[in-house]
């Protein structure tokens, strides 16, 4: 005969009070006696009980933040008793508010993410030093705090909603102050947009200067825009389609006017499309058109170009005085390609300007463009997002900040202004290479080598003049 082996009294009595809490006894009862069941079947079973309610009993520890330990395990409740507050801490947990640190700051949201609140910010923190230039007062160095930028966004359903001050030149003023209703529009996305809002024109202008490739945007953005700046008060409509958006707006000043004058109105318009998008590649295709109707003793018609960058005021591309203009219109197109680590783009835009001095009516034009090229050595790749047709935030794979060694890029860039058809209106370029250092994905180290000329027919310089200038900077945005 062949022995059994002899199951623990221990054992077999909690085998047992399993199987009369779990019911299969009562559920036999009805029709046949149940089969007796080894000791072999007895043991499988109660080490599939144990099982159970160790893996239950790890949820439920999960759930409450308490450690599994041997004595957890030795005092569990039933099964079943498992499974009811497991059940009840799940489902009061994906009730919860959620916080995410993915993109720099924490984001606030519902359980069911219809709410959202985040925090956001910028700090800049240029240097320059500018050499060789014929006229001694033009080579000058020192450091700068370019923008502190505080704000918040948020979004309730399909309205959301942004807020934004910046310190920049001395002096505090509003950016960006707007809210945002998505919608549809011939059965497409769209969203609608009432307040103070960065203009849609061109690649660089349409971008925020955190996540353009160099420090300032290109002479395009700079220079051909309306009188009242980047920014507008107003309506945009913007509609997106599968590789492609086109917006329309109509706005007067931006909201920092003071209110003792008429504001200029502009009425503007963009469209990009992406011919090819792929992993592989990504081209990009792009104009813009706005026409402006300028207010009566309007300042500002007409913008110098700092051709040496931001800090050095004395480096510039100046376009002359021009008294009594009222209507600008304004063109441009712009074209881009991305492929595996590198980029390429090129802009160009024109702006004829009409109105009045003393001697009659006047028909004026002035245009600029700029060609620029990158490519990174490695841990990233470039950044651009097909829905709006803009630059997009870096993405750095081995951070600097979890021990790893960044991404680096490198960079270069030709610009040409030309204000020659303006009465005193002067010329200029400038050649640009220059590197990023990505941090990680919110902080940048930028170096620029310009090499730069004007020739400008009035004011302090006059006549041709070219020079050096090294700029840094050290830039944290979230």
């Amino acid at each position: 005969m062949h022995s059994h082996p002899v199951l623990p009294r221990a054992a077999l009595t909690v085998a047992l009070g399993l199987l009369l809490a779990s019911g299969h006894a009562g559920a036999q009862a009805a029709t046949a006696p149940p089969a007796p069941l080894s000791q072999a079947e007895l043991a499988a079973l109660v080490q599939q009980q144990a099982q159970q309610i160790q893996q239950l009993q790890s949820r439920l520890d999960a759930l409450e933040g308490v450690g599994t330990t041997a004595s957890n395990a030795a005092a569990a409740p039933p099964a079943s008793a498992l499974e009811t507050r497991v059940a009840a801490l799940e489902t009061q947990q994906s009730k919860a508010p959620k916080v995410s640190w993915s993109k720099g700051a924490p984001e606030f949201s519902s359980a069911d993410g219809n709410v959202i609140f985040r925090p956001r910010g910028r700090l800049f923190v240029d240097g320059s030093s500018t050499d060789g230039s014929s006229s001694s007062d033009r080579n000058i160095s020192g450091t700068e705090i370019r923008s502190v930028r505080l704000g918040a966004e948020g979004r309730y359903g399909t309205l959301g909603w942004v807020v934004e001050g910046d310190f920049a030149d001395n002096e505090v003023a509003w950016k960006s102050v707007y809210a945002t209703v998505d919608h549809r529009l011939f059965g497409l996305p769209a969203d609608l947009t009432v307040g103070n809002r960065l203009n849609d024109r061109g690649i660089d202008g349409s971008s925020s200067t955190s996540n353009t490739p160099f420090p300032d945007r290109n002479v395009v953005g700079t220079l051909m825009l309306p009188q009242r700046g980047l920014f507008g008060v107003g309506l945009t409509e913007r509609v997106y389609g599968k590789g492609w958006h086109a917006s329309l707006s109509v706005a007067g000043n931006d909201l920092n006017n003071a209110g003792d004058n008429n504001d200029s109105q502009t009425w503007a318009t963009r469209v990009h499309w992406n011919p090819i998008d792929s992993k592989a590649a990504t081209v990009h295709l792009g104009a813009w058109a706005f026409h402006e109707e300028i207010a009566a003793g309007s300042s500002g018609v007409l913008r110098s170009s700092a051709i040496a960058g931001h800090f050095n005021d004395l480096v510039k591309i100046t376009p002359g005085a021009l008294v009594g203009t009222d209507r600008s219109t304004a063109y441009g197109v712009e074209a881009a390609g991305f492929f595996g680590q590198g980029w390429a783009t090129g802009e160009w835009g024109t702006r004829n300007l009409r109105g009045a001095d003393a001697s009659g009516r006047y028909d004026l034009d002035h245009q600029a463009w700029a060609i620029s090229a990158g490519w990174f050595l490695g841990g990233a790749s470039p950044a651009y997002s097909g829905k709006t047709g803009t630059w997009g935030r870096v993405k750095v794979a081995d951070p600097v900040t979890r021990g790893g060694r960044g991404a680096w890029e490198l960079r270069a860039r030709y610009e040409d202004v030309d204000y020659s058809e303006l009465p005193t209106g002067g010329t200029g370029h400038a050649w640009t290479v220059g590197a990023n250092w990505y941090l990680n994905d919110y902080s940048r180290v930028m170096l620029d080598v310009i090499r730069w000329q004007t020739d400008n027919p009035t004011g302090a310089v006059r006549g041709k003049d070219e020079g050096t200038t090294v700029n840094t900077r050290l830039q944290v945005a979230f």
